[in-house]
């Protein structure tokens, strides 16, 4: 049976999505796949995330056409949901359609992940040709592909003694079975070859250094055995060549910090502004990673650098106050007065009365050397809003010492202060 004869077999069985931001672009593929002789009725476009999903839960989706970012995610993210909705369907054809050189590369490396890829500019007669070839590999695969999919369904019944043995005749059977390794790496792991599975996953990365799962299986593996500065070497390189997701990227910047790799923090960042969705989450463990490096850098009187990490959390983070807090605070601490005062300007509008603006305003009053009158009076205004700072306390009780005031009053705040931060015991002993 001819290729062209298997694929216009496969399309009048299933449904084809099409995803990309752009209309024109969108409306141009339709129209390949309409001519290749699919029916317009099983043709669905989609110029985000959102609305893929809803195609993804209705259709029998066999085709997807996807750019490589889009609204609300990148077409990895896109394909990794299709093949959970749809984990049975062997013929299923994914294929990225991407006008960036390099993600070709990634495309390539992301074995499984994605079947095919579509340089932009194309040709009608180019795609045309990929996607017969494309659909027509996936419905009748190779002898090494189904090999692999025999090993597969071994590891997935607990025989791996008999799934190694075709992984084995199926890395002869390809002059780059990085996949073959990939697998072979898992059903090591599976039997607790820890070395065996290692050496598989770097072999399958010798034929192709950046394949995702090769890469992926690495990781996770380091980061199982609690091998965090490998797990980590490896989770940068995926980081650097395929999207993000803000799971992913949350994870990475946590494994950062943890491995005292500050200085990635500006990648990271950078990433991380070119997500199209940020979640809460995702807004703060970013925000929390250049802190830590921010600070990390002031300890090292790297001042410049530790303000350009905080300046990248005003522009990015400003939304959580605490991050403006935290950054004065932190500046203050390696008396940086100066750069202090300029983040004031930072909290979001109508912060003058919040606890996060307040507590700033206070310290840098206090570095600035204010009286102990001024500063023994707002800091009791401070207290009045039920606004509780260890260090405004300190002080604003060591302002009163300083006015005379009562006795009684001041031992009433530090008995206040023992039940609110018993471990602070140089200031009760004062």
């Amino acid at each position: 049976m001819e290729k062209l004869d298997v694929f216009r077999d496969y399309i009048q069985k299933i449904d084809v999505l099409i995803v990309d931001k752009n209309p024109s672009s969108r409306s141009r593929l339709l129209k390949i796949m309409y001519d290749l002789g699919c029916k317009r009725n099983k043709i669905f476009t989609a110029g985000e995330m959102s609305e893929a999903e809803e195609f993804i839960a209705t259709k029998d989706i066999g085709i997807v056409l996807s750019d490589y970012f889009i609204g609300g995610g990148s077409g990895f993210d896109l394909f990794k949901l299709v093949r959970q909705k749809f984990p049975d369907k062997k013929e299923l054809s994914l294929i990225l359609v991407t006008s960036n050189i390099s993600q070709t590369a990634v495309a390539k490396a992301a074995e499984e992940d994605v079947d095919s890829f579509v340089i932009k500019p194309y040709t009608v007669q180019s795609i045309q040709e990929n996607l017969i070839s494309t659909v027509s590999s996936k419905v009748k695969p190779s002898d090494y592909i189904l090999k692999i999919d025999q090993a597969k369904a071994l590891l997935a019944m607990s025989k791996i003694d008999e799934a190694l043995v075709l992984l084995k005749e199926a890395k002869k059977m390809h002059p780059k079975p990085a996949l073959a390794f990939f697998y072979i790496g898992q059903a090591e792991y599976l039997k607790d070859s820890v070395d065996v599975a290692k050496g598989a996953y770097s072999s399958g990365l010798k034929f192709n250094n950046i394949h995702y799962k090769c890469l992926l299986g690495l990781f996770e593996m380091f980061f199982e055995q609690k091998k965090y500065s490998e797990a980590y070497q490896v989770v940068k390189k995926i980081a650097k060549f395929f999207p993000a997701n803000p799971d992913r990227l949350a994870q990475i910047v946590r494994l950062a910090i943890q491995t005292e790799n500050y200085d990635d923090m500006q990648m990271y960042y950078e990433i991380f502004t070119s997500l199209d969705e940020r979640t809460e989450t995702m807004v703060n463990y970013i925000g929390a990673g250049l802190f830590v490096s921010g600070k990390h850098k002031l300890m090292n009187k790297k001042y410049d650098e530790a303000v350009r990490m905080f300046d990248n959390i005003a522009v990015s983070c400003s939304e959580f106050s605490k991050f403006i807090r935290a950054i004065i605070c932190a500046l203050l601490e390696y008396d940086q007065l100066s750069a202090a005062e300029k983040y004031i300007s930072r909290f979001p509008a109508g912060s003058d009365d919040l606890e996060d603006y307040l507590v700033s305003e206070y310290m840098i009053m206090s570095k600035k050397g204010e009286d102990s009158s001024s500063m023994a009076k707002f800091g009791l205004d401070i207290y009045n809003k039920k606004i509780r700072d260890p260090q405004v306390m300190k002080i604003m009780v060591q302002a009163m010492e300083e006015c005379k005031y009562k006795k009684e009053t001041i031992e009433n705040f530090r008995l206040e202060f023992q039940k609110l931060w018993p471990e602070e015991i140089s200031f009760l002993a004062a």
